[in-house]
């Protein structure tokens, strides 16, 4: 089963709790809405010359990094095709289990111990190797699925070690993390790669918006001619600008979703075991060995979480489930409780 978290076509939108996407359900913030609300519809009639300059100002500062060591584009996921489309097919190799699209485009893997749930050990090892056989390492950090991250400082030794490779991150998630030093942008090694984007910290899937980091100027050259012209709108530019500068509200929904996180962790261990514990993002990853009768309960009781069936290279088997917001864990609680009664 390999539908996108999300994609809720062919279930009831109205009565399902939705904890497949990884997104923030508290968002998006209510900066947005008034920017749509006041929105000026004529600001719309011109091509948008200013969208990229003006959310590249804007995202450097939240990231605390050189504007001009950005890329903007369409999210995380334009910046795998194109760097899939550069760079030779094998001289790249991603470790898994991993985001979809990164899988996909990705042939060379670089997986766990058949049978075995991965650590930030067993990652930073298999970075390590990957670093030293392809010119370039692709990895999610914190990772998707399984919510492992690996630090900045350990990464960044092995980038040292490593000067010919480079090493691709994808942070989609790196904004749920707590604490100072989160990103490898904050170092100033040039054989690194940060694919990043606000859309899930901000809860606006539905924005396509995101940016490529390197100090590597070259390839940042190569990267910025692939884009189409225009690569950004002026709506996707003008709202995730105004959501960006309400640092108060992500700060206070980031904390909300990250107690929550221990509070699923606990509820999923008790029904269900398997689960990657202790992972610093919100959402909680459970190996299973029938994810697909385990997500099949879970829909008849009104709760939609993200299946991984483990057929698909790259995968794991098992269940991803996003935290929900305060007032809907009671119909999570509720349908852990009749999935155990059948169990």
């Amino acid at each position: 089963m390999h539908r996108q978290g999300g994609d809720l076509r062919g279930l009831d939108r109205d009565t399902c709790l939705d904890l497949s996407t990884c997104v923030n359900l508290y968002g998006p913030p209510p900066s947005v809405r008034e920017v749509l609300r006041d929105l000026d519809v004529r600001r719309l009639r011109p091509h948008p010359y200013e969208a990229e300059s003006s959310f590249r100002a804007g995202y450097a500062e939240h990231l605390a990094v050189d504007p001009s060591l950005l890329v903007p584009g369409r999210g995380i996921t334009e910046f795998i095709h194109i760097l899939t489309r550069l760079l030779p097919r094998d001289r790249i190799a991603v470790v898994t289990p991993d985001y979809t699209d990164s899988i996909r485009r990705v042939v060379n893997h670089l997986p766990p111990v058949p049978g075995e749930i991965d650590t930030v050990g067993s990652r930073l090892d298999r970075i390590a190797t990957g670093m030293a056989r392809y010119d370039y390492v692709l990895v999610s950090n914190p990772n998707n699925p399984l919510g492992l991250h690996v630090p900045v400082a350990e990464l960044a030794e092995v980038c040292r070690m490593n000067p010919r490779s480079t090493l691709v991150v994808d942070e989609a998630y790196v904004d749920f993390l707590e604490g100072g030093q989160r990103s490898m942008a904050s170092t100033d090694l040039s054989n690194v790669v940060v694919l990043t984007s606000p859309n899930k910290v901000l809860g606006m899937a539905g924005v396509r918006m995101g940016a490529l980091w390197t100090r590597d100027a070259r390839l940042r050259q190569a990267i910025a001619d692939e884009r189409l012209n225009w690569p950004l709108s002026f709506l996707d530019s003008a709202v995730v600008i105004a959501a960006l500068r309400d640092s108060a509200w992500v700060e206070g929904t980031r904390a909300r979703l990250l107690d929550g996180a221990r509070v699923l962790e606990a509820l999923l261990d008790r029904r269900f075991g398997g689960v990657v514990k202790g992972t610093p993002v919100h959402y909680r990853f459970v190996a299973s060995e029938d994810p697909v009768r385990d997500h099949a309960e879970l829909v008849r009781s009104g709760v939609v979480v993200r299946v991984f069936d483990g057929d698909q290279a790259g995968r794991v088997p098992g269940l991803r489930v996003t935290t929900p917001k305060d007032e809907d864990l009671p119909k999570l609680i509720d349908a852990l409780a009749t999935r155990a009664g059948r169990a």
